[in-house]
């Protein structure tokens, strides 16, 4: 298989998204990162992506790593598009990889059935994962709606957007207010334009940011009520619909939600806080 299929992509997204959700709750699992970085790492010096066993080994040596009791087998076996080989011929795959005792001449490389692991830009994706979890320290699930909304909106700032699309959709039942299913609209088709300018889909993002456009004038006065800036959100989707057409496809920044300014900072606390359920 040279790539992926459209539903296989999604699924690796789906997986490597809740992968992400698990380290930022659980503090204890980031350490899986430390095999991707270093693999990423290696495999830009290694042709077909195949990196020595032993490479890795000094790699993670670097962040202080004992790789004989760094549990890598099992981070192999979670990330899934994983295999370990010795010689031209002879894989290891799957749950076999947790059992065996691998030889000198071992490597590990990207099976190649999810060799369209590329088309969702791993590597990318990996040292935005180890960037976000270094900054983001107090993840805990989501109870109210707008920890919902909050959270997702760190997640489309790292320029995360299939995993902000996925976050949204897991706690869905958790959003009831009108301002958060305003901003849940918001969120998803945010997430919806970023995806498709990764994708180089630059006609399709364009129809996007209009249907966007026409609802961010829809519900403007509603929206003031969040604490966040949609002036400028509309002059950055301008910004961007305009580089777009010049088929420029760095998002950049244009697409972040940034907090009011101007007032004193004492006064947007308080209302910030008044417009949480909790303090209604």
């Amino acid at each position: 298989m040279d790539g992926l299929t459209h539903e296989g992509r999604n699924y690796l997204k789906r997986k490597l998204s809740h992968l992400l959700f698990e380290m930022l709750e659980y503090p204890q699992k980031k350490e899986m990162l430390y095999l991707g970085i270093c693999y990423c790492q290696l495999a830009r010096r290694h042709p077909l992506f195949v990196v020595p066993l032993e490479e890795l080994r000094k790699c993670l040596s670097r962040y202080l790593i004992d790789f004989d009791r760094y549990p890598w087998r099992d981070y192999l076996l979670e990330w899934e598009f994983f295999l370990l080989q010795e010689g031209e011929d002879f894989q290891i795959r799957g749950k076999e990889i947790i059992n065996y005792k691998p030889n000198e001449g071992c490597s590990v490389r990207i099976d190649i059935h999810y060799k369209g692991i590329l088309d969702v830009n791993i590597c990318e994706r990996i040292f935005r994962y180890w960037f976000l979890t270094k900054k983001w320290d107090r993840f805990l699930p989501p109870s109210k709606g707008w920890e919902v909304i909050k959270n997702a909106v760190i997640l489309l700032n790292e320029g995360l957007y299939s995993e902000t699309l996925f976050y949204l959709e897991d706690y869905l039942p958790l959003i009831k207010e009108t301002e958060e299913l305003l901003m849940y609209r918001v969120l998803r088709s945010l997430s919806t334009i970023g995806e498709l300018v990764e994708l180089r889909r630059g006609e399709e993002a364009l129809k996007e940011i209009a249907v966007l456009g026409d609802f961010l004038k829809d519900f403007k006065n509603d929206l003031k009520r969040t604490p966040y800036n949609f002036r400028k959100l509309r002059k950055n989707l301008s910004k961007l619909g305009a580089n777009l057409y010049r088929n420029n496809f760095l998002v950049g920044n244009l697409l972040y939600l940034e907090e009011k300014k101007g007032k004193p900072l004492g006064e947007r606390v308080k209302k910030f806080l008044k417009w949480l359920p909790i303090f209604r």
